[in-house]
């Protein structure tokens, strides 16, 4: 590969780009980026984790590219469930692939996302998250579980920024397992 100023100009803009992308919009070049270094998304928007956090572990401005202003679907394997840090988001589902080897893929949950009356409640480890359903007083009618650390799934949301080298994406919601069987055979076909 032959270096060329083009090459010498993103090499160093890498670091403070990647500082600012998140307050930015994207520019003309990590658009031109995306199309020149990663394979563009599927018509339906949905990825692999392996490709979104293999994407901006190879080239962030390009990923930033590609993803920006993207609402995506994101299929893969959970690592961590966590309630949100503020008012305004009911849990964060981390997706990372087993030997935490690339970014991480944050999911914001936020109010709304799931059934009405009802409240996620996680276990002390952070492991599996339950369903309370609750009656219009607050009293709990049953509980079902709802999410688990290694399990695969299906989450839609929209690209909002890289932070802590974690892809971050926010108003998230949960495809039903049937969308996953369908989401998963159409990875699977992209990918023959």
């Amino acid at each position: 590969m032959k270096f060329t100023p083009r090459h010498f100009l993103t090499f160093l803009l890498l670091p403070v780009a990647s500082m600012v992308a998140q307050d930015q919009p994207v520019s003309t070049i990590a658009r031109m980026d995306a199309a020149a270094y990663l394979k563009p998304l599927n018509d339906q928007g949905v990825v692999a984790l392996k490709t979104i956090a293999g994407d901006f572990n190879a080239n962030q401005v390009a990923a930033v590219g590609k993803y920006s202003g993207q609402r995506i679907t994101v299929v893969g394997r959970i690592s961590d469930l966590s309630q949100g840090q503020s008012e305004n988001k009911v849990m964060v589902v981390t997706l990372q692939d087993a030997g935490k080897t690339l970014p991480a893929v944050k999911a914001e949950f936020l109010p709304g996302c799931i059934p009405l009356d009802s409240s996620v409640q996680f276990s002390p480890d952070g492991t599996t998250a339950n369903l309370l359903r609750r009656d219009r007083s607050g009293n709990i009618l049953g509980e079902s579980p709802f999410l688990s650390v290694d399990q695969t799934v299906a989450i839609k949301g929209d690209y909002k920024e890289v932070s802590a080298g974690n892809v971050v994406l926010t108003a998230c919601k949960l495809e039903s397992k049937e969308r996953l069987h369908e989401l998963s055979n159409t990875l699977n076909k992209s990918s023959e």
